[in-house]
Order: structure tokens, then C-alpha cells, then sequence
């Protein structure tokens, strides 16, 4: 089942192209690794595909609602409060039952090597543990399409191996995610490299 498909995909700020992305199919448990330097578009392409930034008409196909679509930015932002909370923000928000959402976020937070975080403030935690939190209350929601921006930043070795088992397993959630640098073998079944449109006219990769 295709989720969201893109044909002569690119984008421009005030007049200046900040993306040009190679024709993408996104299938059920795809696996994409999105690869570039800085001002390449890797962000900008996953707000398109999480439906944040605007294409032309034409240009991005989505085959499935936009609530199936979860987006974990690359500084993600966390409410005020517990990191329970936070976690199950989203499930609350789809009238999820208190116990079911207790569970749920426990159980993915625990996934993530992250169950010592249960009880702390969100406040009060590390870029790295930031991450963990966003990415359980991401994965809660059980997503059809799971955008993640740089997720493995900021994060040791250890936990790289953990999430990254994690997301192996995830087999009918369709993952793209954008790097800078090369991203755990097994993760990722394909890839494609961007280029800053201002600095070459040469086409994007696709692998």
C-alpha cells in the first residue's frame, strides 16, 4: 500500500529553491534514510511529507489521513510537566482511556531504554533523553508514517543499538529518516541524497 508518493517535488522560499527531491514511493514498512548536507532540504522534504509545508499542486501525493502521519522534529519540543504526560498527550487527544494510555506510553518509553524518565519533569531533561520521550509519544500513536528528523543525535551508542532495534521492528509503520551522518546498518532498506539546489545543478540520488 503506497502512503504518500512525490513527482518533480521542490520547494522555494522567497523566490530561492531550498529543495529538489528525487520521485519517491513510500510504501507500508519502507525504510528510507534521507542523506545531505546542510541546506540540502532534508527537513524541509519531511514537513512536506508530514503535510507542514506547502508543494504545488501536483507535486505530493498522500494516500493515507493525515492523522496516521507523525512527525519528530529535530529539537523536539515537550509540554510543561511530567514526561508521562507528554507521552500520552497524544493519546488523550484521541480519547485513549487513562489506563490504556498509561500502559501504552510505559511500554514504548520502557522499548526505549527510558523507563527511569517515568517520573521526572520534562524540564529537567537532557537533549538525548528529549529525545526519547518525543520519539515514545511519537511511536504511542502507532503511526502509519513516522518522519523522524535526526533521531539518533545526541544519543550514546548504547541507545543508538536500542532505538534503532526499535524501529527495525516497527513492520507495517512506513520510517523515512533524515541524516547527516550514516545511520545503523539494518536500519534503513534504501536511501537518497540531497543536494542544495542554490549550490549544483546536479539531480539528487536515489538508491
Amino acid at each position: 500500500m503506497t502512503i504518500v508518493s512525490t513527482h518533480n517535488l521542490s520547494v522555494s522560499r522567497n523566490n530561492t529553491p531550498i529543495l529538489k527531491a528525487p520521485d519517491l514511493q513510500i510504501n507500508a514498512g519502507d525504510r528510507v534514510g534521507v542523506s545531505g548536507g546542510n541546506g540540502s532540504g532534508k527537513t524541509t522534504l519531511l514537513r512536506v511529507l508530514a503535510g507542514l509545508e506547502q508543494a504545488a499542486p501536483g507535486q505530493v501525493r498522500f494516500a493515507c489521513p493525515p492523522r496516521e502521519i507523525t512527525l519528530v522534529h529535530q529539537q523536539p519540543w515537550l509540554f510543561r510537566g511530567s514526561v508521562l504526560a507528554n507521552i500520552e498527550y497524544g493519546l488523550a487527544a484521541r480519547r485513549v482511556g487513562r489506563s490504556d494510555r498509561r500502559r501504552l506510553a510505559t511500554e514504548w518509553l520502557e522499548q526505549l531504554g527510558g523507563s527511569y524518565l517515568l517520573g521526572r519533569d520534562a524540564g529537567g531533561l537532557s537533549a538525548g533523553e528529549r529525545r526519547r520521550v518525543a520519539l515514545a509519544r511519537a511511536l504511542a500513536l502507532e503511526p502509519g508514517l513516522l518522519l523522524l528528523d535526526e533521531p539518533l543525535a545526541e544519543i550514546d551508542e548504547a541507545g543508538v543499538r536500542l532505538i534503532g532495534g526499535v524501529l527495525a521492528g516497527l513492520k507495517h509503520t512506513a520510517i523515512v529518516i533524515a541524516s547527516p551522518v550514516e545511520l545503523p546498518e539494518g536500519l534503513i532498506e534504501r536511501s537518497i541524497e540531497l543536494l542544495a539546489p542554490r549550490d549544483s545543478n546536479t539531480s539528487p540520488r536515489s538508491e
